[in-house]
């Protein structure tokens, strides 16, 4: 090979590895749509907030779509720097107790992280409000620390009040006017229902063998409950609270807190985990044609969501593509 075409190849490495260092991957994974006019056997979603939340920080975002395919989700997850779990009202298991198609996914997905740090693969996680509630409940192998009984936690404003006795690495580098104003200014937008209790958590196993709780809010009732979990020994993180909503969410329906303290929270833990994914070495050479930013945006006036990225089923039934294909018809008719 000539001296010239050993240069090119050098120089490529090192734009490829460039970009590896400064434009992380992340993948968010859809849930099933919650919406009546996109029908959850045609349509799963993701907020925006989430993907604004992370790019926001530096990272590239794409859709990891619940209902693909494994092998169309393991070869993204090959190239990716890390996952997301967002928050939604949908349901991870039956009535039965058994996992959902979302429920299923989720459980490869954290099964595929743990497997891939096991391995020396630096591989980060992110998990909000049922998400951080998914990932908990799929590393314990059951439901049953979950509990519905969180009473003035739904579309509130609460303090977050953190374990003195354990060092995180989520708000090691915190600003310290930040870390004395979540246990006393309300800063962070909680919406939810279930929780988990703060002892139960400690005290379950296997789960507390792989994840420790950092912070904990109380409800109205002086219940103590986990606000944000970490993973003291690979990069798992997860909040029950929505900081992407002081900065990317404004017709929600409830209060936010916008102020700055607030949303400089959002920017430190999109940046804290943004940096995490920047250790993962995976490359995404063709990462353009996957961006969330090739769908397009959707505005629901009964959403709670500012605006929403809707994603086609990746069913390969033949009469769910029907059906898709129908619907989309009447939609643009309609428009």
């Amino acid at each position: 090979m000539s001296s010239k075409l050993v240069f090119l190849a050098i120089l490529g490495t090192l734009v490829i590895s460039s970009l590896g260092d400064t434009l992380p991957v992340i993948g968010i994974l859809s849930i099933p749509s919650e919406y009546d006019e996109y029908p959850a056997n045609l349509f799963s979603y993701s907020p925006s907030s989430y993907a604004k939340n992370f790019e926001a920080g530096g990272a590239q975002v794409i859709p990891l779509q619940y209902d693909m395919k494994r092998e169309r989700l393991t070869y993204l997850l090959e190239r990716v720097n890390g996952v997301v779990f967002h928050g939604g009202d949908t349901e991870m298991i039956d009535e039965h107790g058994n996992l959902t198609p979302l429920g299923e996914t989720m459980d490869f997905v954290v099964k595929y992280v743990l497997e891939q740090n096991k391995n020396g693969n630096y591989f980060p996680l992110w998990g909000t409000c049922m998400g951080f509630q998914g990932i908990a409940c799929l590393i314990q192998g059951n439901w049953s620390i979950l509990t519905n009984d969180c009473l003035g936690c739904s579309g509130v404003n609460h303090n977050n009040y953190f374990d003195e006795s354990y060092q995180s690495r989520l708000y090691a580098d915190l600003p310290q006017d930040l870390r004395d104003a979540m246990p006393t200014s309300n800063i962070s937008v909680f919406s939810h229902f279930w929780d988990f209790h703060w002892d139960t958590f400690q005290n379950s196993a296997p789960l507390n063998t792989i994840l420790k709780p950092v912070t904990y809010a109380l409800d109205n009732k002086g219940l103590k409950y986990v606000s944000s979990y970490e993973s003291p020994s690979i990069p798992i993180y997860a909040t029950q609270f929505h900081q992407e909503k002081s900065t990317y969410e404004w017709n929600s329906g409830y209060e936010i807190n916008h102020g700055s303290k607030a949303v400089r929270l959002q920017q430190y833990l999109a940046d804290f985990f943004v940096d995490e994914c920047r250790k993962n070495t995976n490359l995404f050479p063709n990462v353009q044609e996957y961006l969330i930013d090739n769908y397009q945006l959707t505005v629901l006036k009964k959403s709670a969501f500012s605006s929403i990225y809707f994603f086609p089923s990746m069913k390969s039934d033949f009469e769910e593509e029907e059906k898709k294909k129908e619907h989309l018809f009447l939609r643009q008719q309609q428009v």
